[in-house]
C-alpha cells in the first residue's frame, strides 16, 4: 500500500543521503543553467546595435570600390546613425563600407572599434530594416514560450534523462545552424529552434536533480544550481569582451554543450519517475545503486522500504496513469484534452494550476523589466553591464539561500515581492537630481526580484506531483514566456509615452506576484507529492 503522505522514496533518499551518486546530476543541471545566459540574454551582446552612417549612391566617391576592405576607422563622432542622408563630395577613405538595397541607406559604413561584426551589422538591420533587430529575440522567447510545455509533457511521458539528451543534441544543431546560416531569415528559425529545444532539457534537468535530493539538502541544492545562471552571465560578458564576432561568440559561449551531452548520458535516470511509470523494480535498483555509491550501507530499514516500493499498488488512480496505450492522434488528443480537464477535478490542484501561471508571467515581466530599464543606472557598456547583472543575481541567490531554509518559500517570496514592487513605485517620487539614491532602489529591487526568481524555481515544482511535475513546471515556465514578449513592448514603446510605466507595470507586477503567493500552501519541509492525492492532502493539513 501507499504511505499515507511521507512515501518512500523520500525516506528512502533521507537514509541515503547526498553524495557521490548525486554530484553528476546537480554538474549537469549547474552546467545546463551556465548555457542558458547566451540564449536568453545572448541578443544582449550578438545584435548589438552599431553606430553607423549612410551614403547615396551618388554621394560614394569611385575610389570606395577599392577600399572596402580597408581597415582604418574614422574618428567615431561621424557616425550619426541617421538615415537618408546624403553626403556629397566624401574625401575620407570609405572604410568597410557596404552596398545595401535600402531605399534610405544605399551604402552604410558601421563603426566597427569596439565590435567587429554583430547581427545587425551583417544583415544590414538599420533604417526600414531595423524593425527586424527584435525578431532575434522575440523567435527564442517564442520558441520557449512552446518547448516548455511540450518539453514537459514528453519528459513525463518518456523519461528526464531521454528528454534531455535529446533536446541537448538537437540544440547544439541549431546552434551550429546560427553560426554559419548566411540568411538572417534561417538565423530566425534556428533561433525559435534553439528556444523550443531549450524547454527539453532547462526544466527537466531541474526536475532530476530536485527527485533524487533528499528533502532536507532540496533548498540548498536548488539554490546553488541557480549560482550557475549567475556564473554563466559573468562568464558570457568576459567571452564577449575577447570574442567579439557575434558567429564566433555563439560558437564559444554554447560550447559547454560539448560536455553537458555525454554527462547527460552518464546519468542515471530519476527513480521517482521509474515508480511513477510502473518500473518500481528499476527504481529500487536505482536507489540500491546510489546507497552504495554514497558509501551507506544496506540497512534492513532501507531494504524494508525498498520492498514497500516494489509492493506498492501498480493500479494507481491517477488520472495520468491511465490511457498509455497506442491510440490514434486524435483519439489520444481527446484523452489528453479530458486528462486536463479532470485536473480541474481536484481544489488544490485547481488553485495551484490557475495561480500559478500568473506568478510566472508577471515575475518574468518584473524581472526583464527592471533588467532592460536598469541600463539607465549601470552603464553604456555592454560587458560591464551584463557583468553586473550576473553579479547582482549571484549576490541575490547567495543571500536567499540560506534564509530559504529557516524561512518558508511561501512567506519569503511574498516578502521579496511586495518589497521590490513597493521600491519600483517609490522611485516615480525621487528626484531626477537624485541619480544614486534611484540607482539604490532600481538596484535593491532587481535583487530582491532575481531572489524571487530562484525561490521560485524551488517552490513551483515542488507544488506539483510526481506524476505531472515536469509539464506541470513546463506549462507554468511558458507561461513566463510571456513576460518575455511582453516587456520589451513596454521598455522600448510605452515609456516613449509614459515616461513612468515601466516602474508602475513592473511595480504592480510585484505586488500582485505577492498577493498571489499567499493562495499557494507551504512546502518547507515537506516530502514531494507523488499522486493528486497528496496534493488534496496537503491542501487538508494546511487548513488543519
Amino acid at each position: 500500500m501507499r504511505s499515507n503522505y511521507r512515501n518512500n522514496i523520500d525516506d528512502a533518499l533521507s537514509i541515503i543521503g547526498y553524495g557521490r551518486w548525486q554530484i553528476p546530476f546537480f554538474a549537469l543541471t549547474f552546467l545546463i543553467h551556465c548555457l542558458v545566459p547566451i540564449h536568453m540574454m545572448g541578443s544582449t551582446l550578438l545584435s548589438v546595435p552599431l553606430p553607423f552612417r549612410c551614403f547615396s549612391s551618388t554621394a560614394v566617391p569611385l575610389e570606395a570600390t577599392s577600399l572596402l576592405n580597408s581597415t582604418s576607422q574614422p574618428p567615431a563622432g561621424t557616425y550619426d546613425s541617421e538615415c537618408g542622408a546624403a553626403r556629397q563630395n566624401v574625401s575620407m577613405p570609405a572604410s568597410t563600407l557596404r552596398k545595401t538595397d535600402l531605399s534610405s541607406c544605399s551604402y552604410v559604413q558601421y563603426d566597427h572599434s569596439v565590435f567587429p561584426s554583430t547581427v545587425v551589422s551583417e544583415f544590414n538591420l538599420v533604417c526600414e530594416r531595423s524593425l527586424l533587430r527584435p525578431l532575434f529575440q522575440m523567435v527564442m522567447s517564442l520558441g520557449a514560450l512552446f518547448g516548455a510545455p511540450l518539453g514537459g509533457v514528453i519528459s513525463d511521458k518518456y523519461g528526464r534523462k531521454r528528454i534531455i539528451i535529446g533536446g541537448t543534441v538537437v540544440n547544439m544543431i541549431a546552434v551550429a545552424m546560427i553560426a554559419s546560416c548566411p540568411w538572417y531569415e534561417a538565423v530566425l528559425f534556428s533561433r525559435c529552434l534553439v528556444g523550443l529545444t531549450a524547454g527539453f532539457f532547462v526544466l527537466p534537468s531541474y526536475s532530476l536533480a530536485q527527485e533524487t535530493t533528499p528533502p532536507r539538502f532540496r533548498s540548498q541544492i536548488g539554490m546553488l544550481i541557480g549560482l550557475g545562471f549567475s556564473l554563466g552571465i559573468i562568464v558570457l560578458a568576459g567571452e564577449a569582451f575577447l570574442v567579439r564576432h557575434w558567429r564566433h561568440l555563439q560558437l564559444t559561449a554554447a560550447s559547454l554543450l560539448l560536455i553537458i551531452i555525454p554527462l547527460a548520458c552518464f546519468v542515471e535516470e530519476s527513480p521517482r519517475w521509474l515508480s511513477q511509470m510502473g518500473r518500481r523494480q528499476e527504481a529500487a535498483d536505482t536507489l540500491k545503486r546510489a546507497a552504495r555509491r554514497n558509501g551507506i550501507a544496506i540497512t534492513p530499514e532501507l531494504v524494508e522500504m525498498l520492498e514497500k516500493l516494489i509492493a506498492e499498488d501498480e493500479n494507481s488512480d491517477d488520472v495520468l496513469a491511465e490511457g498509455r496505450g497506442n491510440e490514434k492522434p486524435l483519439l489520444r488528443f481527446r484523452n489528453l484534452f479530458d486528462k486536463c480537464r479532470s485536473y480541474f477535478r481536484y481544489p488544490g490542484l485547481r488553485r495551484i494550476l490557475c495561480v500559478t501561471p500568473f506568478i510566472w508571467y508577471l515575475q518574468t515581466l518584473l524581472y526583464l523589466g527592471i533588467l532592460l530599464n536598469a541600463n539607465n543606472f549601470t552603464s553604456n557598456n555592454p560587458f560591464v553591464y551584463v557583468a553586473l547583472s550576473g553579479v547582482m543575481d549571484f549576490i541575490a541567490i547567495s543571500l536567499t539561500t540560506p534564509i530559504a531554509v529557516r524561512v518558508g518559500r511561501r512567506c519569503l517570496s511574498m516578502a521579496l515581492y511586495l518589497i521590490s514592487g513597493t521600491l519600483l513605485l517609490l522611485d516615480i517620487a525621487i528626484p531626477a537630481e537624485m541619480k544614486r539614491l534611484k540607482w539604490v532602489f532600481v538596484m535593491t529591487a532587481f535583487l530582491l526580484c532575481a531572489a524571487s526568481y530562484q525561490v521560485q524555481f524551488i517552490y513551483t515544482p515542488e507544488l506539483f506531483p510526481t506524476v505531472i511535475r515536469s509539464r506541470g513546471f513546463g506549462f507554468v515556465n511558458g507561461t513566463g514566456s510571456l513576460g518575455l514578449l511582453t516587456a520589451p513592448l513596454i521598455t522600448d514603446l510605452l515609456v516613449q509615452e509614459v515616461w513612468w510605466s515601466v516602474n508602475v507595470v513592473c511595480g504592480l507586477a510585484g505586488i500582485i506576484s505577492s498577493l498571489l503567493v499567499s493562495l499557494l500552501p507551504e512546502t518547507r519541509n515537506l516530502p514531494l507529492p507523488e499522486t493528486l492525492q497528496d496534493v488534496e492532502k496537503r491542501l487538508l493539513n494546511t487548513r488543519n
